[in-house]
């Protein structure tokens, strides 16, 4: 089977978001408004200074997160040109949410153990009075932050289809997703991690329109994801067309 470039794989991207870029636009902006509303609720109603209080603001998540897993849906009918509607946002809602939240909760767990030196530092310490022990603080409670999303990033990175994989079958379950998703990215890891730093000129761009290209860069990267998926799981068996690509 082959397996196609980064170019290939944006190529395919584009092609699906034809015509479909305001759709998509307003399913992202319903995820991410729910997730930051759900950070607000969780900064309000969960102080975030008890074990408990991180546990019930991970539940939040998990719940938001069922949405999140919607939209992978949508795109996924957008992309191979099926009927689709926002309407699939709520999709994991009518076909056995309890699937995402065991997943998300893997995920959330992996989340949250990678971040506990950021936040026993956070935590424990004391910034002191002085502007030189502030700024030293905030320089290690911001490198620990750095060094702990990256390290969630790259030991989540074999699970990154999981959600499209339980799209697709709804018996899959959430452990079942994790490890098809391993057994899929298995050898294609550094393929999946160009595609994504493929989209870093193009972020740092964005600055320059005061971030409006995001409502078409945000778009044009989900829409790889979806396709990447597609290509992992031998769909894209045609030639793609060749063109230029960013």
């Amino acid at each position: 089977m082959k397996k196609r470039s980064t170019k290939e794989i944006k190529l395919q991207a584009k092609k699906s978001l034809q015509g479909h870029v305001g759709t998509v636009i307003l399913g992202l902006l319903a995820v991410y408004g729910l997730n930051t509303l759900g950070t607000i609720l969780s900064t309000n109603l969960f102080s975030g200074t008890s074990a408990l209080d991180l546990v019930l603001s991970e539940i939040l998540s998990l719940i938001v997160g069922i949405i999140s897993a919607g939209l992978g849906y949508m795109l996924l009918n957008i992309s191979r040109e099926k009927e689709f509607s926002l309407g699939d946002l709520g999709y994991f809602f009518k076909n056995q949410p309890d699937r995402v939240i065991v997943a998300g909760f893997v995920l959330a767990m992996i989340q949250l153990i990678t971040a506990i030196p950021y936040y026993y530092v956070s935590f424990t310490t004391d910034p002191g009075l002085t502007v030189d022990s502030q700024i030293q603080w905030l320089s290690m409670t911001l490198g620990l932050l750095a060094v702990s999303t990256l390290l969630n990033f790259l030991i989540s990175l074999p699970f990154a289809m999981t959600y499209f994989l339980m799209a697709d079958d709804t018996e899959l379950g959430g452990i079942q997703a994790l490890k098809e998703s391993a057994r899929l990215m298995k050898g294609n890891i550094w393929r999946y991690v160009k595609l994504n730093l493929s989209f870093i000129p193009l972020l740092l761009l964005s600055v320059f329109t005061f971030y409006i290209a995001l409502f078409w860069i945000m778009p044009y990267m989900e829409m790889s994801m979806v396709a990447f998926y597609r290509d992992l799981d031998g769909e894209l068996d045609y030639r793609l067309p060749e063109d230029r690509t960013i």
